[in-house]
């Protein structure tokens, strides 16, 4: 592996997360070709992720507060759609649509 190589590209990675432009718009300014700044961008990453590799996160999941089923829509008809929540999404785009 050339080292020279991998220190100029981690340089330039480097860079570009303290810059805080866009991939492509850092690119352009320091007139570097997108796609390879890509491979390189997407190598130093691969290496820096945790040693099982996993890209999992944990997640809490907030419980439905008791008012969701305060969710209205008024209609510019004049009719009203009260009692909407998760579980009647499907059905109430459907009565929307056919309104």
């Amino acid at each position: 592996m050339n080292t020279v190589l991998n220190q100029t590209w981690a340089a330039h990675i480097e860079k570009w997360r303290s810059s805080g432009l866009s991939a492509k718009a850092f690119c352009e300014q320091e007139r570097l070709v997108y796609h390879q700044f890509g491979y390189w961008r997407q190598k130093f990453s691969s290496a820096d992720e945790s040693p099982n590799g996993s890209k999992l996160v944990s997640v809490e999941l907030a419980t439905p507060s008791k008012q969701a089923r305060d969710l209205e829509i008024l209609l510019p008809n004049g009719v009203l759609i009260r009692g909407i929540d998760a579980g009647n999404i499907p059905l109430v785009t459907s009565l929307v649509a056919a309104l």
